[in-house]
């Protein structure tokens, strides 16, 4: 993500995992956010920059996983 004003609104969507995975906790310097999931939501660009870190690790945990697993 291209460095951004922390006052900048970016669009953000966080996809549910299961029926009942409605929130996301996220917090950045110290300050913390519930964020919504399932629907598109606009969080201040350090949020977001942290939602895309996060979503980014998990991906490639996932693909890790995958590749150790079919040796």
């Amino acid at each position: 993500m291209k460095l951004k004003s922390k006052n900048t609104l970016v669009p953000v969507f966080v996809p549910k995992e299961s029926k009942h995975d409605d929130s996301l906790f996220v917090a950045v310097n110290g300050k913390r956010m519930l964020i919504k999931k399932g629907e598109t939501v606009m969080l201040p660009a350090p949020f977001a920059e942290a939602v895309e870190n996060s979503v980014n690790a998990r991906r490639e945990a996932e693909s890790f996983i995958d590749s150790v697993s079919k040796e």
